[in-house]
């Protein structure tokens, strides 16, 4: 009996570290330059708001979504968004990301231009254009970000976000 007390009372206590583990929050600073975040999605909705971004369910651990806008624009422009998934590994990530850069190079009905590649912080991002915004696609590890944003914003998101 207390054998199955010790390992319900740990059960008990890991369950919430690992439910927290999964939530990518941490990741999506409250301001980034003169931008505060207006909306942060995680678990679930995070990752019904990824799916539908690709148009059906991608393989992800986790996923987080954050939105920022500077205070007086919010309905005005179009806010800069960050979407960050966690998947199997490093190599899952790598290779999700070269899929993204070449469905975009190579379609020629899409909305985004080639940029070209830039490299930050030691991590290789891939530049379009697009829709009036910047887009920024790279992994880490075993995290691939996608990050939608006006042109003037784009190196104090990068500097945020991109560590």
């Amino acid at each position: 009996m207390r054998r199955k007390s010790s390992l319900f009372i740990m059960v008990f206590l890991l369950l919430p570290a690992c439910a927290f583990a999964r939530d990518l929050s941490d990741l999506m600073p409250e301001r980034v330059g003169e931008l505060h975040r207006i909306q942060l999605l995680v678990g679930q909705a995070a990752q019904a708001e990824v799916d539908r971004l690709h148009g059906k369910p991608l393989e992800a651990r986790a996923s987080v979504v954050a939105r920022y806008s500077r205070p007086g624009d919010v309905g005005m422009v179009r806010p800069a968004e960050v979407w960050v998934s966690r998947v199997a590994s490093k190599k899952e990530a790598r290779r999700q990301t070269g899929i993204m850069v070449h469905m975009m190079y190579e379609n020629t009905r899409s909305p985004f231009k080639v940029s070209g590649r830039i490299e930050h912080a030691g991590l290789s991002v891939y530049r379009f254009t697009g829709m009036g915004q910047v887009h920024l696609i790279w992994f880490k590890e075993d995290l691939v970000y996608w990050v939608s944003a006006n042109p003037e914003d784009e190196a104090a998101i990068l500097d945020a976000i991109c560590i």
